[in-house]
């Protein structure tokens, strides 16, 4: 067979290939069974003294549907000498908030209660310390004259499970002043936890994120309880980790609210460090 042959049937197979892969796409038309309605909580407590913050929705039937608050709620938190009573605000949000200098202590049980429409839920969360970190790093790229972020903590560690949140602002710079607030600011998540799963090693690579010099970073640390870390875990299955080489079966995220609450009440160890990219 000659050159010229061997030239056709590969363009052939080519063709062929390509038209098997777009005979294959099709439109489909998602449809979600009909399911109760549940509440969905999100609260954290931490070692800083402000007003902490405890929202409720309602959970959703439909793909990026906005849930609606949860308002009306009467909401306590227990500590095991006092009783703080919970003040939604701004009305009709879904967003209760505790006095402004409340904080939570080590060696103590936080009880969450809320009461609504004729149901209890509740959740026991317990702060676990935290460990001193490493500052982040970050590198210059020659491409853009910017920097991004990298590298704050590794992935695992026997030692303790964590979350880092890295804030970086670049507003006050005169060259950015008059941008929209998304394009001179970002927030990154970053987490450290006891165990190893392969979606998260063949996780999707995340989106770099450039900011310019003098831009002001505010790293802080939480410490992670190991519920609060199994729930942090399972909600990166679902999420973050969704997409790469080896997804795992879908499944529920995981919560520590009763009566068929869904979310998550945590305590956490804040530690924090600021710095100027130089």
């Amino acid at each position: 067979m000659d050159l010229n042959s061997n030239r056709v049937n590969k363009l052939i197979f080519i063709i062929l290939l390509l038209l098997a892969f777009t005979s294959c796409e099709k439109e489909v038309q998602w449809t979600f069974e009909p399911t109760d309605k549940h509440i969905i909580v999100d609260g954290l407590l931490t070692n800083v003294k402000k007003s902490h913050l405890i929202r409720i929705t309602n959970s959703v039937t439909e793909l990026n549907e906005v849930p609606k608050p949860v308002s009306g709620a009467f909401v306590t938190i227990y500590n095991g000498d006092t009783v703080q009573i919970l003040t939604e605000f701004p009305e009709n949000s879904g967003i209760y908030k505790t006095d402004s200098n409340y904080r939570a202590v080590l060696n103590k049980v936080y009880s969450l209660q809320i009461l609504f429409e004729g149901k209890r839920y509740t959740s026991i969360a317990r702060m676990v310390p935290v460990t001193p970190f490493n500052k982040l790093s970050y590198t210059y790229n020659s491409n853009n004259n910017m920097y991004y972020i990298d590298s704050v903590a590794k992935n695992f560690s026997s030692k303790e499970s964590a979350m880092y949140e890295i804030i970086i602002d670049w507003s006050h710079l005169p060259d950015y002043t008059d941008l929209p607030f998304t394009e001179k600011r970002a927030v990154l998540y970053y987490y450290t936890l006891k165990t190893i799963d392969v979606s998260q090693v063949f996780a999707p690579e995340k989106e770099t994120v450039y900011f310019p010099l003098g831009s002001r970073i505010l790293e802080r640390k939480f410490s992670l309880a190991p519920q609060h870390a199994q729930f942090v875990r399972s909600l990166l299955s679902e999420t973050e980790w969704r997409g790469g080489f080896f997804d795992v079966t879908q499944a529920n995220v995981r919560t520590n609210i009763s009566n068929g609450g869904l979310g998550f009440f945590g305590v956490s160890t804040v530690i924090r460090d600021t710095l100027t990219v130089r």
